[in-house]
């Protein structure tokens, strides 16, 4: 069984998504690190399912234990961020009724602009794709995003 195949039966399948690719090493197998295509919306399914503890439709599809232990910090990154087991962390100033508080988000970051952020608290999720790929600013459009569209939700 391929990387690919296992994602399919185990949680692609069981959150509803269909269409998916896995670019390949060389012909040989998928890219663990890289190369996952999604759309939004199936992008989006999967922060909907950390969202809810691992859950889709009342059935376990990753067990909450090992979402919290990925989510955990391993290592600091770049501006204050951290990276847990695939998936970086880090926390947003957000507007509140008692001055500005943190808000913590789990993210999935692809090349090209391919983003997922996932606020578990706020019970949000954001899911871009985009093809600034091998752009220096390939990040620019997903933050403008979160904060031009998200934040300014909340402000209003």
């Amino acid at each position: 069984l391929d990387l690919h195949s296992f994602a399919k039966t185990a949680l692609f399948e069981p959150l509803g998504i269909g269409a998916s690719e896995w670019t390949r090493v060389a012909g040989g197998p998928a890219s663990a690190a890289s190369g996952l295509r999604l759309t939004p919306r199936a992008l989006a399914r999967i922060g909907q399912m950390i969202v809810a503890g691992g859950k889709s439709d009342d059935r376990i599809v990753v067990p909450a234990d090992w979402l919290e232990a990925s989510f955990r910090p391993a290592a600091i990154v770049d501006d204050g961020r951290r990276y847990g087991y695939q998936w970086y962390l880090g926390e947003l100033a957000l507007p509140g009724k008692t001055g500005t508080v943190a808000a913590k988000w789990v993210g999935a970051f692809g090349l090209g602009g391919q983003r997922l952020f996932v606020f578990p608290e706020l019970d949000f999720v954001l899911a871009v794709t985009a093809g600034n790929h091998m752009t220096e600013d390939q990040g620019r459009a997903p933050i403008a995003i979160l904060r031009e569209v998200f934040l300014a939700g909340l402000v209003e």
